[in-house]
C-alpha cells in the first residue's frame, strides 16, 4: 500500500473518518499530554501524518488498539483527528471539544457504490452536538437528521426521493469545502505539524 500523501483517502478506502477542530494545535497536544503523558498504556509522539493506520476500512472498536493523529494541514488553519476506529473514536472528538470549548465537524464518508454504506456529519459545540445527519445502508435506505440546519448545507437534497441520494461523499465533499476543508487536495492531508496517539497495552 502507498503511504505517501500524494493522495486522498477516498483513492485508498473505501470508507474513512476524520474530525477538524476549530482551535490551537498547540492547546490540543497540551491537552493530551495531561491526559496521556503519564499513562503507561498509551504514548504519543512526533511523527508526520500518513495512512498508515489501516487498509480498505477502519475496523469497529474493542478488538485492536486505538491510533490517532492530530495534525495542522498544510492548507488549512483547523487541526484535524484521523484515527483507526470505525466510530472515528467520536468519545475521544467529544472530550477534545469539552477540553477546547470549540466547534468540531466530524466526518464519516464512504465511496460511492460501496455496499452498506454509512455517510454523516456531525457539528459539534464545546461538547454539544448541535447538529447531526446520516445516510446508511443497512440493508435498507435510512435518512436520519436532528438539530438545526447549519448555512453550509443544502438542505433540498434531504426531500430527495432516493434516500441514498439526499447525503452521500459528494454532498459531503461539498460541505466540507463550504467549510474551508479541502479534502479533494492531497495538502490537505500533509501536515505541517502532527503527533502519533496510539495505546499500546489493554
Amino acid at each position: 500500500m502507498n503511504f505517501s500523501n500524494n493522495v486522498i483517502p477516498e483513492t485508498l478506502f473505501t470508507y474513512y473518518t476524520f474530525s477538524c477542530f476549530m482551535c490551537n494545535f498547540d492547546d490540543i497536544i497540551d491537552a493530551l499530554d495531561v491526559e496521556y503523558a503519564a499513562n503507561d498504556k498509551w504514548k504519543m509522539l512526533q511523527k508526520p501524518f500518513t495512512f498508515d493506520l489501516y487498509q480498505g476500512e477502519p475496523q469497529p472498536g474493542g478488538a485492536h488498539f486505538p491510533k490517532v493523529y492530530f495534525y495542522i494541514p498544510k492548507v488549512s488553519s483547523c487541526c484535524v483527528m484521523f484515527s483507526n476506529y470505525a466510530d472515528g473514536l467520536a468519545t475521544m472528538a467529544y472530550w477534545m471539544s469539552i477540553k477546547m470549548q470549540c466547534q468540531c465537524y466530524n466526518f464519516r464518508i464512504t465511496n460511492v457504490g460501496t455496499p452498506y454504506s454509512f455517510n454523516s456529519f456531525e457539528y459539534i459545540n464545546s461538547g454539544e452536538c448541535v447538529r447531526t445527519a446520516y445516510a446508511m445502508q443497512n440493508p435498507r435506505w435510512v435518512f436520519y437528521s436532528k438539530g438545526d440546519i447549519q448555512w453550509f448545507e443544502d438542505e433540498t437534497l434531504y426531500v430527495n426521493r432516493l434516500t441514498k441520494l439526499r447525503l452521500n461523499s459528494t454532498i459531503l465533499t461539498k460541505y466540507c469545502l463550504r467549510l474551508g476543508f479541502n479534502i479533494t487536495s492531497p495538502d490537505f492531508w500533509e501536515s505541517r505539524k502532527s503527533v502519533l496517539l496510539e495505546r499500546i497495552k489493554w
